[in-house]
């Protein structure tokens, strides 16, 4: 299959490979929003406002200033499971416009996701069994408290990192900080599915059907946008920095 980005700037309305479709530039925004409808939690992050009438997804990241290799890159990370890009994908977007995507997602995160969650989780839980309701949501917090030491590390170690290659001052030292953080990954991804897998077995019968339900699809709605967050870092960021870091011969 040739590299994604050799589609650029003809791009066909759709690239079809096997059962999945990449996001082309010449797609309409609309379209991709309606056929993959959980793109839309992904646009305030990218800085795309909604309202996009019949525009293409590059007229649309063109009137707003956004980057169109970054909005396909993530696009095609959530909509295509075996989407890898290559070198010559990776330098068609800037690894800085990489870097403040996530770190407008890891915002999102913390001031909306969670909260959102933490609020519904909140009310569901205030007629339960004390054991319950201590068990889920210490379980919550601590999961909370992880990801966000996470995040903090990814912006005091590997952000800075990036800009120290770009500014061609990194060192060797700063390198050995950078691979630590995707040993993370794996254990914020499973400590997500022991809390769904909790809240499965172990929410009471009297609370509402209805109510157990959407905390869950809540739930399981971040557990995947979570995992496709991680696919980007190591997927699409790891690799960039390595490349760079070939660059700078470290």
């Amino acid at each position: 299959m040739a590299p994604f980005y050799q589609l650029h700037p003809i791009y066909p309305f759709m690239q079809t490979t096997d059962s999945f479709s990449f996001v082309t530039a010449n797609a309409k925004m609309a379209d991709v929003l309606s056929h993959h409808n959980h793109l839309i939690n992904l646009l305030p992050r990218l800085g795309v406002p909604l309202g996009f009438g019949e525009k293409t997804v590059q007229q649309v990241c063109d009137e707003n200033h956004v980057s169109v290799p970054l909005v396909l890159l993530v696009f095609n990370v959530y909509v295509r499971p075996d989407f890898v890009p290559d070198v010559d994908d990776l330098r068609q977007c800037p690894v800085e416009e990489i870097v403040e995507y996530l770190k407008a997602s890891h915002k999102d995160y913390l001031e909306y996701s969670f909260p959102h969650i933490e609020n519904h989780l909140r009310g569901v839980v205030q007629d339960w069994n004390m054991k319950y309701r201590t068990s889920i949501t210490m379980f919550f917090e601590e999961y909370k408290k992880e990801v966000d030491h996470h995040f903090k590390y990814e912006e005091k170690h590997v952000f800075p990192f990036v800009q120290n290659l770009l500014r061609h001052t990194a060192t060797s030292k700063e390198a050995s900080k950078v691979w630590q953080f995707e040993k993370q990954h794996s254990n914020i991804e499973d400590k997500l599915r022991d809390f769904t897998s909790l809240l499965v077995k172990y929410v009471p019968e009297d609370v509402s059907q209805r109510e157990r339900i959407n905390m869950l699809n809540n739930i399981f709605s971040l557990s995947d946008d979570i995992e496709k967050h991680a696919i980007i870092e190591e997927k699409i960021l790891l690799p960039y920095i390595k490349i760079l870091m070939d660059d700078e011969k470290l």
